[in-house]
């Protein structure tokens, strides 16, 4: 139960980077979500629990926990990116334009992110987190996982189906309905 929650918690804290990253750098707000209703980045969520999970007993070494979870916080990111562009059939991000790139999925730049993101998660936020997690009433646990996974099961449809990252789109899935029944008026 934990561990979805840590999952659920580190998705949302993604969602919000992601929102402010771009932002910052395009000067205007942009939906960086990867489920039609829930505002998660499921990659921050792996990520956050393969950096949690690979520290856990190197935390005393501060410069190998970064550099071990910023490795491995990039292999997740890749290995994220493979099943959304296999399985799914979509991109959701990528890096192909940017210099010390591998295959569009994981590039240096954001490798540099994750080291730092992962000393801020292993000695700040987790540590805060799991101690205030005992306060989430256990009750709330299975109506989130019903709610999460119908959201990820239709999620994964749309994904399927149109094979876009704007699937996950409300206003992008309603102007592709009009589209295609004609609804558009000329």
């Amino acid at each position: 139960m934990s561990y979805f929650l840590y999952f659920l918690i580190y998705s949302f804290i993604g969602f919000i980077l992601e929102t402010l990253y771009s932002i910052v750098t395009k000067g205007f707000f942009i939906w960086k979500k990867c489920f039609l209703f829930n505002l998660l980045c499921p990659v921050y969520g792996f990520g956050a629990l393969a950096i949690i999970l690979s520290t856990r007993y190197i935390r005393e070494y501060k410069l190998l926990t970064v550099f071990i979870g910023g490795i491995v916080a990039t292999v997740v990111e890749y290995a994220v990116h493979y099943v959304y562009e296999e399985f799914l059939g979509v991109s959701i991000w990528d890096y192909s334009d940017v210099q010390y790139n591998l295959n569009g999925r994981i590039c240096l730049t954001f490798t540099f992110f994750w080291f730092i993101l992962s000393g801020i998660l292993v000695y700040w936020v987790h540590p805060y987190v799991e101690k205030n997690l005992t306060s989430i009433p256990k009750s709330l646990f299975l109506t989130v996982l019903i709610f999460v996974g119908i959201d990820a099961i239709i999620s994964i449809f749309l994904y399927r189906r149109y094979g876009n990252k704007n699937a996950v789109n409300i206003n992008w899935l309603i102007t592709n309905f009009r589209h295609r029944i004609g609804w558009i008026q000329q």
